[in-house]
């Protein structure tokens, strides 16, 4: 028989942290001054509810935080979720000096620009220059039939191709339904109409149900500048 502990994870830590909290609060009301009594037991009645806030503020946020490592399948699952989390901060952060390096070179060219037309090209040009740097374009009008749906993503924002597909679904779910890329809408190379297979459409596995793919976007031929359609089949 395998014999578990009380504590496995953050989430029983606050279970037993607020529980504790309200029984020795409880404990000693007796003992605390009549005209003192007033503001504790107020305090006993607001500290769950700024708990359950928090709790929930961070379960929004940051949910990862209220998991133990023995919460994942196994080692390789939390040591790939640590990864990302890192790699995707450091993206996040190059991407930055990016757009600064970029905006720096706009405005030194900008010296000696007056009027307004000027300035506007100069903008359109570091506009450009940091789309092509670090967005990708989406455009879902051959779908939607609606010239207006084109989308610019931030790069950084996706670690693998089913990050992208799960919020590009979000994008068009008037139009399709869940699970069903490779059967329903994909995603084509604008430059060639090649077709972007993940991994439903390489496994063959039915639609309507979860397929993650955890392939970067660097593996499946995505980079950043590049024009992504969405399509039928």
């Amino acid at each position: 028989m395998v014999n578990y502990g009380i504590v496995k994870n953050p989430l029983s830590v606050i279970a037993i942290f607020a529980g504790v909290a309200e029984i020795s609060g409880s404990g000693v009301l007796p003992f605390i001054s009549p005209e003192n009594q007033h503001l504790y037991i107020w305090f006993l009645m607001s500290f769950p509810f700024v708990l359950i806030l928090l709790f929930f503020a961070t379960l929004n946020w940051n949910h990862k935080a209220l998991y133990a490592p023995s919460d994942y399948k196994s080692d390789e699952s939390f040591l790939e979720s640590l990864s990302r989390s890192n790699s995707r901060r450091t993206e996040i952060a190059s991407m930055e000096k990016i757009i600064e390096s970029k905006v720096e070179e706009g405005l030194s060219s900008a010296e000696g620009v007056q009027d307004l037309t000027g300035k506007s090209a100069i903008a359109k040009r570091i506009t450009a220059s940091i789309k092509n740097s670090a967005f990708l374009t989406i455009d879902a009008s051959p779908l939607t039939g609606n010239k207006k749906s084109v989308f610019d993503l931030p790069y950084v924002a996706f670690a693998s191709l089913g990050q992208l597909t799960n919020e590009i679904y979000f994008l068009i779910e008037d139009y399709v339904n869940p699970f069903e890329y490779g059967h329903s809408w994909v995603l084509r190379r604008s430059n060639n109409s090649e077709v972007i297979k993940n991994a439903r459409m390489i496994t063959g596995a039915k639609i309507g149900t979860s397929c993650p793919d955890n392939r970067s976007l660097k593996e499946v031929g995505i980079m950043p500048g590049m024009t992504i359609q969405i399509t039928r089949p």
